[in-house]
Protein backbone atom coordinates (compact mmCIF):
# COMPACT_ATOMS: atom_id res chain seq x y z
CA UNK A 1 0.00 0.00 0.00
CA UNK A 2 1.13 3.74 -0.74
CA UNK A 3 0.30 4.78 2.45
CA UNK A 4 1.87 2.52 4.44
CA UNK A 5 3.93 3.59 6.88
CA UNK A 6 7.96 3.09 6.78
CA UNK A 7 10.80 3.66 8.62
CA UNK A 8 14.51 3.62 7.67
CA UNK A 9 16.97 1.32 9.05
CA UNK A 10 20.69 1.33 9.27
CA UNK A 11 21.37 -2.32 9.20
CA UNK A 12 20.06 -5.53 11.02
CA UNK A 13 22.10 -8.10 13.30
CA UNK A 14 20.51 -10.98 13.36
CA UNK A 15 22.63 -12.88 16.62
CA UNK A 16 23.20 -10.22 19.39
CA UNK A 17 23.87 -10.79 22.82
CA UNK A 18 24.53 -7.79 24.74
CA UNK A 19 21.99 -5.24 23.34
CA UNK A 20 18.98 -7.18 25.79
CA UNK A 21 18.44 -10.44 27.76
CA UNK A 22 19.30 -13.26 25.48
CA UNK A 23 19.52 -14.08 21.83
CA UNK A 24 18.19 -11.33 19.94
CA UNK A 25 17.01 -9.49 16.42
CA UNK A 26 18.69 -6.36 16.61
CA UNK A 27 17.21 -3.68 14.05
CA UNK A 28 19.64 -0.62 13.99
CA UNK A 29 16.75 2.49 13.13
CA UNK A 30 18.57 5.60 10.97
CA UNK A 31 18.46 8.98 12.69
CA UNK A 32 19.60 10.62 15.55
CA UNK A 33 19.29 13.79 17.06
CA UNK A 34 22.67 13.88 19.34
CA UNK A 35 25.66 14.32 17.68
CA UNK A 36 27.59 12.44 20.55
CA UNK A 37 31.81 13.23 20.68
CA UNK A 38 32.36 9.36 20.80
CA UNK A 39 29.57 8.05 18.70
CA UNK A 40 30.93 4.78 16.77
CA UNK A 41 28.06 5.02 13.99
CA UNK A 42 28.11 8.43 13.11
CA UNK A 43 26.70 7.20 9.19
CA UNK A 44 23.55 6.42 11.69
CA UNK A 45 22.92 10.23 12.27
CA UNK A 46 20.99 11.48 9.09
CA UNK A 47 17.54 10.15 9.36
CA UNK A 48 17.21 9.75 5.75
CA UNK A 49 19.73 7.31 5.06
CA UNK A 50 20.22 3.39 5.33
CA UNK A 51 17.08 1.57 3.71
CA UNK A 52 13.50 1.25 3.63
CA UNK A 53 11.04 -1.18 5.35
CA UNK A 54 7.83 -1.35 5.89
CA UNK A 55 6.59 -2.88 9.46
CA UNK A 56 5.50 -6.21 7.76
CA UNK A 57 9.02 -6.80 6.27
CA UNK A 58 10.64 -6.30 9.94
CA UNK A 59 8.55 -8.72 11.16
CA UNK A 60 9.02 -11.35 8.04
CA UNK A 61 12.90 -11.34 9.26
CA UNK A 62 11.77 -11.28 13.29
CA UNK A 63 9.86 -14.22 12.74
CA UNK A 64 12.77 -15.93 10.46
CA UNK A 65 14.88 -15.27 13.92
CA UNK A 66 12.18 -16.17 16.16
CA UNK A 67 13.67 -19.83 16.71
CA UNK A 68 16.96 -18.70 18.11
CA UNK A 69 15.53 -16.41 20.66
CA UNK A 70 14.51 -19.03 23.46
CA UNK A 71 12.43 -18.08 26.32
CA UNK A 72 14.60 -14.83 27.49
CA UNK A 73 15.18 -13.49 23.73
CA UNK A 74 13.60 -10.84 21.59
CA UNK A 75 13.83 -7.88 19.38
CA UNK A 76 15.84 -5.27 20.43
CA UNK A 77 14.95 -2.23 18.39
CA UNK A 78 17.98 0.30 18.50
CA UNK A 79 19.36 3.38 16.02
CA UNK A 80 21.09 5.79 16.17
CA UNK A 81 17.82 7.31 17.93
CA UNK A 82 15.15 4.79 17.53
CA UNK A 83 12.39 7.50 19.04
CA UNK A 84 13.07 9.54 16.23
CA UNK A 85 11.14 8.15 14.22
CA UNK A 86 8.34 7.59 16.73
CA UNK A 87 5.27 7.05 14.24
CA UNK A 88 7.17 4.02 12.28
CA UNK A 89 7.97 2.48 15.65
CA UNK A 90 5.03 2.52 17.43
CA UNK A 91 3.16 0.83 15.14
CA UNK A 92 6.21 -1.54 14.70
CA UNK A 93 6.31 -2.58 18.44
CA UNK A 94 3.04 -3.01 18.67
CA UNK A 95 3.41 -5.59 15.50
CA UNK A 96 6.06 -6.95 17.38
CA UNK A 97 3.71 -7.59 20.87
CA UNK A 98 1.46 -9.23 18.74
CA UNK A 99 3.08 -11.34 17.19
CA UNK A 100 4.79 -12.40 20.47
CA UNK A 101 7.95 -10.91 20.84
CA UNK A 102 9.49 -10.28 23.25
CA UNK A 103 11.08 -6.27 22.69
CA UNK A 104 13.48 -4.19 24.07
CA UNK A 105 14.39 -0.48 23.43
CA UNK A 106 17.59 0.63 22.95
CA UNK A 107 17.33 5.01 23.42
CA UNK A 108 18.69 8.18 24.73
CA UNK A 109 15.51 9.39 25.54
CA UNK A 110 15.32 12.26 22.77
CA UNK A 111 12.80 11.54 19.98
CA UNK A 112 9.26 12.41 18.70
CA UNK A 113 7.70 12.72 22.08
CA UNK A 114 4.36 13.22 20.73
CA UNK A 115 3.92 8.91 20.06
CA UNK A 116 5.63 8.19 23.57
CA UNK A 117 2.69 7.10 25.22
CA UNK A 118 1.96 5.03 21.79
CA UNK A 119 5.29 3.20 22.04
CA UNK A 120 6.64 2.52 25.89
CA UNK A 121 3.66 -0.11 27.04
CA UNK A 122 5.08 -1.99 24.60
CA UNK A 123 8.55 -2.25 25.14
CA UNK A 124 9.40 -5.08 27.75
CA UNK A 125 13.36 -3.87 28.50
CA UNK A 126 14.65 -0.53 27.91
CA UNK A 127 18.20 0.22 27.83
CA UNK A 128 18.58 3.74 28.71
CA UNK A 129 22.03 5.51 27.45
CA UNK A 130 22.71 8.45 30.29
CA UNK A 131 25.23 10.81 28.66
CA UNK A 132 26.20 12.61 31.49
CA UNK A 133 24.96 13.39 34.74
CA UNK A 134 24.96 17.29 34.97
CA UNK A 135 23.54 19.83 32.51
CA UNK A 136 26.98 21.03 31.38
CA UNK A 137 29.02 17.62 30.75
CA UNK A 138 26.16 17.02 28.43
CA UNK A 139 25.86 18.94 26.39
CA UNK A 140 29.67 19.23 25.83
CA UNK A 141 29.21 15.02 24.99
CA UNK A 142 26.00 15.46 22.81
CA UNK A 143 25.77 19.20 21.64
CA UNK A 144 22.14 19.57 22.95
CA UNK A 145 20.68 20.37 26.28
CA UNK A 146 19.45 18.06 28.59
CA UNK A 147 15.68 18.76 28.91
CA UNK A 148 14.37 16.48 26.76
CA UNK A 149 16.41 13.68 28.03
CA UNK A 150 15.51 14.95 31.55
CA UNK A 151 11.99 15.06 31.05
CA UNK A 152 11.57 11.62 29.00
CA UNK A 153 12.97 9.94 32.14
CA UNK A 154 10.15 11.68 34.66
CA UNK A 155 7.59 11.03 32.19
CA UNK A 156 8.67 6.71 32.20
CA UNK A 157 5.56 5.88 34.01
CA UNK A 158 3.02 8.27 33.14
CA UNK A 159 3.66 7.36 29.44
CA UNK A 160 2.83 3.71 30.28
CA UNK A 161 6.22 2.31 30.91
CA UNK A 162 6.22 -0.84 33.26
CA UNK A 163 9.03 -3.01 31.90
CA UNK A 164 12.78 -3.25 33.31
CA UNK A 165 15.42 -0.50 32.86
CA UNK A 166 19.48 -1.51 32.02
CA UNK A 167 21.01 1.70 32.51
CA UNK A 168 24.11 2.18 30.60
CA UNK A 169 26.64 4.63 30.79
CA UNK A 170 29.77 4.79 27.86
CA UNK A 171 32.72 6.21 30.00
CA UNK A 172 35.21 7.94 29.05
CA UNK A 173 38.81 8.82 30.33
CA UNK A 174 38.65 12.43 31.50
CA UNK A 175 34.80 12.72 31.40
CA UNK A 176 33.35 10.77 34.10
CA UNK A 177 36.03 7.67 35.44
CA UNK A 178 35.41 9.05 38.86
CA UNK A 179 33.87 8.31 42.15
CA UNK A 180 31.73 11.56 42.14
CA UNK A 181 30.61 11.26 38.37
CA UNK A 182 29.14 7.65 39.74
CA UNK A 183 27.00 9.33 42.56
CA UNK A 184 25.79 11.42 40.53
CA UNK A 185 24.91 8.27 38.46
CA UNK A 186 22.85 6.86 40.92
CA UNK A 187 21.33 9.91 41.70
CA UNK A 188 20.19 10.68 38.69
CA UNK A 189 18.49 7.14 38.60
CA UNK A 190 16.35 8.05 41.63
CA UNK A 191 13.05 8.87 39.97
CA UNK A 192 12.98 4.95 38.01
CA UNK A 193 14.62 3.28 40.59
CA UNK A 194 12.20 0.77 41.14
CA UNK A 195 12.22 0.03 37.42
CA UNK A 196 16.01 -0.64 37.46
CA UNK A 197 17.02 -4.08 36.97
CA UNK A 198 20.86 -3.73 35.62
CA UNK A 199 23.54 -0.67 35.81
CA UNK A 200 26.15 -1.30 33.21
CA UNK A 201 29.31 0.62 32.38
CA UNK A 202 30.49 0.49 29.10
CA UNK A 203 34.06 1.39 28.31
CA UNK A 204 34.77 3.87 25.48
CA UNK A 205 36.88 2.48 22.42
CA UNK A 206 38.24 3.57 18.77
CA UNK A 207 36.06 1.36 16.99
CA UNK A 208 34.28 4.13 15.29
CA UNK A 209 37.38 6.20 14.28
CA UNK A 210 37.88 5.08 10.96
CA UNK A 211 34.36 5.64 10.00
CA UNK A 212 34.80 9.52 10.68
CA UNK A 213 37.78 9.33 8.23
CA UNK A 214 35.57 7.93 5.69
CA UNK A 215 33.12 10.57 6.41
CA UNK A 216 35.08 13.50 5.97
CA UNK A 217 34.30 14.82 9.83
CA UNK A 218 36.53 15.62 12.42
CA UNK A 219 36.74 12.86 15.26
CA UNK A 220 36.49 15.48 18.66
CA UNK A 221 38.28 12.36 20.52
CA UNK A 222 41.17 11.96 18.71
CA UNK A 223 43.58 12.21 21.57
CA UNK A 224 41.49 10.51 24.17
CA UNK A 225 42.86 6.95 24.76
CA UNK A 226 40.48 3.69 24.97
CA UNK A 227 39.01 3.30 28.86
CA UNK A 228 40.63 0.47 30.37
CA UNK A 229 38.14 -2.41 30.94
CA UNK A 230 39.25 -3.17 34.50
CA UNK A 231 38.44 0.23 35.39
CA UNK A 232 35.35 0.91 34.12
CA UNK A 233 34.62 -2.58 35.70
CA UNK A 234 35.68 -1.22 38.83
CA UNK A 235 33.35 1.76 38.51
CA UNK A 236 30.97 -0.61 37.37
CA UNK A 237 31.16 -2.58 41.08
CA UNK A 238 31.02 0.64 42.69
CA UNK A 239 27.86 2.35 41.27
CA UNK A 240 25.93 -1.18 41.50
CA UNK A 241 26.89 -1.06 45.06
CA UNK A 242 25.93 2.41 45.76
CA UNK A 243 22.69 2.17 44.40
CA UNK A 244 21.79 -1.17 45.65
CA UNK A 245 21.96 0.52 49.33
CA UNK A 246 20.09 3.12 48.09
CA UNK A 247 17.31 1.14 47.02
CA UNK A 248 17.25 -0.42 50.25
CA UNK A 249 17.33 2.89 52.49
CA UNK A 250 14.86 4.06 50.29
CA UNK A 251 12.35 1.14 50.87
CA UNK A 252 13.12 0.46 54.49
CA UNK A 253 12.69 4.33 55.07
CA UNK A 254 9.21 3.88 52.71
CA UNK A 255 8.37 1.04 55.22
CA UNK A 256 8.52 2.93 57.96
CA UNK A 257 6.88 6.33 56.76
CA UNK A 258 4.60 4.99 54.94
CA UNK A 259 0.33 5.95 55.29
CA UNK A 260 -2.09 6.18 53.28
CA UNK A 261 -3.19 10.05 53.70
CA UNK A 262 -7.23 9.47 54.53
CA UNK A 263 -9.27 11.84 52.55
CA UNK A 264 -10.46 14.79 54.63
CA UNK A 265 -13.92 16.23 54.33
CA UNK A 266 -11.07 19.56 53.26
CA UNK A 267 -10.23 17.81 50.30
CA UNK A 268 -14.15 17.54 48.69
CA UNK A 269 -15.22 21.03 49.22
CA UNK A 270 -13.09 21.84 45.85
CA UNK A 271 -15.03 24.93 45.19
CA UNK A 272 -19.37 26.23 45.44
CA UNK A 273 -19.95 26.48 41.91
CA UNK A 274 -22.48 24.51 41.87
CA UNK A 275 -22.90 25.12 37.79
CA UNK A 276 -19.05 23.94 38.00
CA UNK A 277 -20.27 20.82 39.41
CA UNK A 278 -22.87 19.88 37.77
CA UNK A 279 -21.54 19.93 34.26
CA UNK A 280 -18.58 18.04 35.75
CA UNK A 281 -21.06 15.17 36.57
CA UNK A 282 -22.91 15.50 33.29
CA UNK A 283 -19.89 14.89 31.08
CA UNK A 284 -19.43 11.72 33.22
CA UNK A 285 -19.64 9.03 30.65
CA UNK A 286 -21.57 6.20 32.52
CA UNK A 287 -24.50 8.63 32.96
CA UNK A 288 -24.90 9.63 29.48
CA UNK A 289 -27.95 8.23 27.94
CA UNK A 290 -29.64 7.38 31.45
CA UNK A 291 -32.77 10.42 31.25
CA UNK A 292 -33.78 10.20 34.82
CA UNK A 293 -31.04 11.16 36.94
CA UNK A 294 -31.90 13.97 39.24
CA UNK A 295 -28.60 16.22 39.48
CA UNK A 296 -29.86 17.97 42.32
CA UNK A 297 -29.57 15.05 44.45
CA UNK A 298 -26.04 13.61 42.58
CA UNK A 299 -24.63 17.01 43.41
CA UNK A 300 -25.98 16.73 46.73
CA UNK A 301 -24.28 13.15 47.65
CA UNK A 302 -21.51 12.99 45.50
CA UNK A 303 -18.02 14.59 46.34
CA UNK A 304 -15.55 15.77 44.66
CA UNK A 305 -11.51 14.85 45.75
CA UNK A 306 -8.92 18.03 44.60
CA UNK A 307 -6.19 15.71 44.85
CA UNK A 308 -2.11 16.33 45.09
CA UNK A 309 0.00 13.79 43.06
CA UNK A 310 1.19 11.05 45.79
CA UNK A 311 -2.71 11.80 47.16
CA UNK A 312 -4.39 7.98 48.28
CA UNK A 313 -7.45 7.32 47.14
CA UNK A 314 -8.04 4.04 48.77
CA UNK A 315 -5.99 1.35 50.13
CA UNK A 316 -5.95 -2.29 51.02
CA UNK A 317 -8.96 -2.92 53.09
CA UNK A 318 -10.97 -0.52 52.17
CA UNK A 319 -14.85 -0.68 52.19
CA UNK A 320 -16.12 -0.16 48.72
CA UNK A 321 -18.29 2.61 49.26
CA UNK A 322 -17.78 4.67 45.96
CA UNK A 323 -16.49 4.23 42.36
CA UNK A 324 -14.51 7.04 41.73
CA UNK A 325 -14.49 8.77 38.06
CA UNK A 326 -11.36 10.81 37.09
CA UNK A 327 -12.41 13.53 35.99
CA UNK A 328 -9.07 15.44 35.40
CA UNK A 329 -5.09 14.10 35.89
CA UNK A 330 -3.90 10.36 36.32
CA UNK A 331 -4.73 7.74 38.47
CA UNK A 332 -2.63 4.72 39.51
CA UNK A 333 -3.41 1.32 41.26
CA UNK A 334 -0.66 -0.73 41.93
CA UNK A 335 0.38 -3.29 44.93
CA UNK A 336 3.94 -3.76 46.30
CA UNK A 337 5.49 -7.12 45.49
CA UNK A 338 7.06 -9.43 47.76
CA UNK A 339 10.16 -8.35 46.29
CA UNK A 340 9.37 -4.85 47.61
CA UNK A 341 8.99 -3.43 43.71
CA UNK A 342 6.38 -1.33 43.21
CA UNK A 343 3.85 -3.26 40.53
CA UNK A 344 1.31 -0.71 38.72
CA UNK A 345 -1.79 -2.49 37.33
CA UNK A 346 -3.56 0.23 35.87
CA UNK A 347 -3.26 4.08 34.75
CA UNK A 348 -6.58 5.72 34.64
CA UNK A 349 -6.99 8.84 32.77
CA UNK A 350 -9.71 11.62 32.42
CA UNK A 351 -13.08 9.84 32.26
CA UNK A 352 -12.13 6.34 33.27
CA UNK A 353 -13.38 4.60 36.57
CA UNK A 354 -12.47 2.06 38.98
CA UNK A 355 -14.67 0.95 41.89
CA UNK A 356 -17.45 -0.10 40.23
CA UNK A 357 -16.73 -4.05 40.11
CA UNK A 358 -16.12 -3.87 44.02
CA UNK A 359 -19.53 -2.36 44.71
CA UNK A 360 -20.93 -5.23 42.15
CA UNK A 361 -18.99 -7.81 44.07
CA UNK A 362 -19.36 -5.50 47.65
CA UNK A 363 -15.46 -6.74 48.42
CA UNK A 364 -12.86 -4.61 49.67
CA UNK A 365 -10.19 -2.95 47.40
CA UNK A 366 -7.08 -5.28 47.69
CA UNK A 367 -4.23 -2.49 46.18
CA UNK A 368 -3.58 0.77 46.44
CA UNK A 369 -4.60 3.75 44.36
CA UNK A 370 -3.03 6.79 44.03
CA UNK A 371 -3.10 9.88 42.12
CA UNK A 372 0.07 10.11 39.49
CA UNK A 373 -0.69 13.74 39.14
CA UNK A 374 -2.56 16.28 40.63
CA UNK A 375 -6.38 14.94 39.81
CA UNK A 376 -10.08 15.98 40.38
CA UNK A 377 -11.76 13.08 40.93
CA UNK A 378 -15.57 12.53 41.43
CA UNK A 379 -16.70 10.21 44.03
CA UNK A 380 -19.82 8.18 43.47
CA UNK A 381 -21.27 6.90 46.71
CA UNK A 382 -23.29 3.10 46.60
CA UNK A 383 -26.76 4.49 46.87
CA UNK A 384 -26.17 6.97 43.68
CA UNK A 385 -24.41 3.60 41.53
CA UNK A 386 -27.32 1.40 42.75
CA UNK A 387 -30.01 3.77 41.98
CA UNK A 388 -28.73 5.13 38.53
CA UNK A 389 -26.23 2.88 37.27
CA UNK A 390 -26.81 -0.66 37.94
CA UNK A 391 -30.34 -1.02 36.79
CA UNK A 392 -29.17 0.85 33.55
CA UNK A 393 -28.32 -1.27 30.25
CA UNK A 394 -26.15 1.11 28.77
CA UNK A 395 -23.70 1.50 32.02
CA UNK A 396 -23.83 -2.08 32.73
CA UNK A 397 -22.21 -2.25 29.18
CA UNK A 398 -19.64 0.33 29.73
CA UNK A 399 -18.68 -1.24 32.69
CA UNK A 400 -18.31 -4.49 31.29
CA UNK A 401 -16.40 -3.74 28.36
CA UNK A 402 -14.17 -1.92 31.04
CA UNK A 403 -14.00 -5.24 32.59
CA UNK A 404 -12.54 -6.52 29.57
CA UNK A 405 -10.15 -4.08 28.67
CA UNK A 406 -8.92 -4.87 31.92
CA UNK A 407 -8.68 -8.77 31.64
CA UNK A 408 -6.56 -7.89 28.29
CA UNK A 409 -4.29 -5.45 30.18
CA UNK A 410 -3.77 -7.75 32.90
CA UNK A 411 -2.95 -10.54 30.52
CA UNK A 412 -0.29 -8.80 29.09
CA UNK A 413 0.82 -8.06 32.21
CA UNK A 414 1.29 -11.74 33.82
CA UNK A 415 3.22 -12.00 30.36
CA UNK A 416 4.99 -9.44 31.71
CA UNK A 417 5.86 -10.19 35.10
CA UNK A 418 7.46 -14.12 34.36
CA UNK A 419 10.53 -11.40 33.21
CA UNK A 420 10.32 -8.79 35.38
CA UNK A 421 12.21 -7.75 38.60
CA UNK A 422 15.16 -10.56 37.69
CA UNK A 423 18.00 -9.21 39.92
CA UNK A 424 15.77 -8.94 42.99
CA UNK A 425 14.43 -12.75 42.20
CA UNK A 426 17.52 -14.13 41.66
CA UNK A 427 19.14 -12.39 45.02
CA UNK A 428 15.83 -13.54 47.05
CA UNK A 429 16.70 -17.22 45.69
CA UNK A 430 20.43 -16.94 46.87
CA UNK A 431 19.14 -15.96 50.00
CA UNK A 432 16.77 -18.69 50.45
CA UNK A 433 19.26 -21.14 49.59
CA UNK A 434 21.97 -19.94 52.15
CA UNK A 435 19.26 -19.90 54.88
CA UNK A 436 18.20 -23.71 53.90
CA UNK A 437 21.78 -25.25 53.15
CA UNK A 438 24.21 -22.37 53.12
CA UNK A 439 27.55 -23.69 54.93
CA UNK A 440 30.17 -21.04 56.09
CA UNK A 441 33.68 -21.17 54.84
CA UNK A 442 36.63 -19.03 54.65
CA UNK A 443 35.49 -18.37 50.96
CA UNK A 444 32.04 -17.54 52.03
CA UNK A 445 28.92 -19.18 52.19
CA UNK A 446 28.92 -22.18 49.95
CA UNK A 447 25.65 -23.40 48.41
CA UNK A 448 26.07 -27.24 46.85
CA UNK A 449 23.07 -27.36 44.86
CA UNK A 450 21.41 -30.31 43.85
CA UNK A 451 19.10 -28.45 40.85
CA UNK A 452 19.84 -27.55 37.88
CA UNK A 453 19.80 -23.89 36.33
CA UNK A 454 16.35 -24.78 34.68
CA UNK A 455 15.08 -26.05 38.09
CA UNK A 456 16.98 -23.36 39.77
CA UNK A 457 14.98 -20.72 37.43
CA UNK A 458 11.68 -22.39 37.87
CA UNK A 459 12.24 -22.08 41.54
CA UNK A 460 13.02 -18.32 41.32
CA UNK A 461 9.64 -17.73 38.44
CA UNK A 462 12.88 -17.04 36.09
CA UNK A 463 13.39 -18.76 32.89
CA UNK A 464 16.64 -21.21 32.59
CA UNK A 465 18.53 -18.29 30.71
CA UNK A 466 17.77 -15.39 33.22
CA UNK A 467 18.73 -16.81 35.93
CA UNK A 468 22.09 -18.32 34.32
CA UNK A 469 22.18 -14.50 33.12
CA UNK A 470 21.56 -13.12 36.42
CA UNK A 471 24.22 -15.34 37.69
CA UNK A 472 27.49 -14.53 35.27
CA UNK A 473 26.67 -10.43 36.23
CA UNK A 474 26.54 -11.49 39.99
CA UNK A 475 29.80 -13.07 39.53
CA UNK A 476 31.01 -10.23 37.45
CA UNK A 477 29.90 -7.71 40.33
CA UNK A 478 31.85 -9.94 42.54
CA UNK A 479 28.43 -10.61 44.74
CA UNK A 480 29.32 -14.36 43.96
CA UNK A 481 31.34 -17.24 42.73
CA UNK A 482 30.46 -19.77 40.52
CA UNK A 483 32.14 -23.44 40.48
CA UNK A 484 31.22 -25.56 37.72
CA UNK A 485 27.45 -25.79 37.90
CA UNK A 486 26.29 -27.17 41.15
CA UNK A 487 28.29 -24.87 43.44
CA UNK A 488 27.65 -21.04 43.98
CA UNK A 489 30.03 -19.52 46.64
CA UNK A 490 28.13 -15.86 47.69
CA UNK A 491 30.93 -13.33 48.77
CA UNK A 492 28.88 -10.76 49.54
CA UNK A 493 25.81 -11.41 51.89
CA UNK A 494 24.71 -8.06 52.76
CA UNK A 495 24.68 -6.78 48.78
CA UNK A 496 21.95 -9.46 48.43
CA UNK A 497 19.90 -8.01 51.32
CA UNK A 498 19.61 -4.60 49.79
CA UNK A 499 18.88 -6.10 46.81
CA UNK A 500 15.41 -7.75 47.95
CA UNK A 501 14.86 -5.11 51.20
Amino acid sequence: MDNEIKGYVHSIETMGLVDGPGNRTIFFLQGCPLKCVYCHNPDSQNIHGGKEYAVDEIIKIAKRYKPYHGQEGGVTISGGEPLLQGEFLKELVKRLKQEGFNTCLDTSGVGDKKYYSEILPYIDTMLLDFKAFDSKLYKQITFMEDKNFLEFVNDLESNGFCGNIWARHVMVPGFTDNYEEMDKFVESLDKIKNMVERIEILPYHLGGVYKYENLGRKYFLENVEAMDKKTAEKFEKYVNEQFAKTVSDSRRDEALNFQAKKITEEQFDMEDDKKYLLEAIKDVELFKGIDNVDYDEAIEKMKFLKLKAEDYIFKPGDSAENMYVIHKGTIKVFHNTIDGREQILYLYHENDFVGGHNILEDVEYIYMGQALTDCEVIMIPRDIFNKYLINSPLALTKILKKSFERIRLAEDLVQRLSTSNATMKTAALLLRLKDTMGVETKDGIRLDLAMNREELGNYSGLTRETITRKLGEFKKLGYIDLIGTKVIVIKNVKILEELVL
